[in-house]
């Protein structure tokens, strides 16, 4: 199963096009809804036939990809399936986290095999995404005798597959491993942009405060890629310093009230953190989560 068609030319469907190609796939068919789209992503990829045309797309490969966005999944496989698109014995796959392979109920139903194959990585576009995907972990889900082939094309991605032992076929475990992605990912950024404010607070540009932080970011990241967690944590609270906290607490409430509520709530969870790396007495602890609590 060498032969590729990606429907949903987007940031995505492009990425992994290039890179499949890369690898020594055939990319056959590049197919969206829009000609300009599949052109630009077929150009990107450097090879298949550009096309609106999804079920002819569908045809053409044995390895079909459904990269649109989520809520299109489920529609464009019913509308491929329905025009009688997929092989026999091919392989359907999309790359949503949030969803389960239940999307592609219809694929089944023409004697097509299925797969979810989600990167832990972040697409912001074509070429970030080729950077980015090599060197990335896959969840992968799939009908069982497409286990293999699925493993194979992470492979072929420069991925490895994450192994959830308590995965279970159902939308919880989806939203719940999601939900994960979304709070290192996107609330990261939210977090980096709190911080920022505290700077704002005090006069600095937001671009400014961004460069100034920038490399404590940096080396944060690199503190958690060589010491793990929580071996990686430092500051106040892995100290058990009181002092230091509550005069945080103190000059937020007569300054920057709007920050307070939430500095508290990742606070307490960083007493969780500096527990489990041993460094807070359970005096301490408790006086930070009273103070944390007032």
């Amino acid at each position: 199963m060498k032969t590729v068609a990606i429907i949903g030319a987007g940031r995505v469907g492009g990425a992994v096009g290039h890179l499949l190609a890369r690898a020594g796939y055939t990319i056959t068919a590049v197919a969206a809804r829009s000609r300009e789209s599949a052109e630009r992503a077929r150009a990107f990829i450097g090879s298949g036939e550009a096309t609106t045309d999804l079920v002819r797309a569908a045809r053409s490969a044995d390895i079909v990809f459904i990269t649109t966005p989520d809520g299109a999944i489920r529609p464009v496989c019913e509308a491929v399936a329905a025009g009688k698109g997929f092989r026999q014995g091919a392989l359907v796959v999309h790359m949503s986290g949030a969803q389960t392979i239940e999307l592609l109920a219809s694929a089944s139903a023409c004697g097509a095999w299925r797969a979810v194959m989600h990167p832990l990585q972040s697409v912001p576009g074509m070429d970030l995404g080729v950077k980015n995907l090599p060197g990335s972990s896959f969840r992968i889900e799939a009908d069982p005798e497409a286990v293999p082939a699925a493993r194979e094309l992470v492979a072929a991605l420069g991925g490895r597959e994450l192994s959830l032992p308590a995965w279970s076929r159902d939308r919880e475990s989806a939203a719940l491993y999601h939900a994960g992605a979304v709070v290192v990912s996107n609330f990261f950024v939210a977090l980096v942009d709190f911080g920022l404010q505290f700077y704002q607070t005090l006069g600095a540009g937001r671009e400014e405060a961004l460069t100034a932080v920038l490399p404590l970011i940096r080396g944060t990241l690199a503190n958690i890629e060589s010491a793990g967690i929580p071996g990686a944590l430092t500051g106040p609270i892995m100290r058990g310093d009181v002092q230091t906290v509550r005069g945080h607490v103190e000059a937020m409430r007569t300054r920057a009230p709007h920050l307070l509520d939430l500095y508290r709530e990742l606070a307490r969870h960083t007493v969780a953190v500096a527990r489990e790396k041993g460094s807070l007495t359970d005096q301490a602890a408790g006086e930070l989560l009273g103070l944390l609590g007032e």
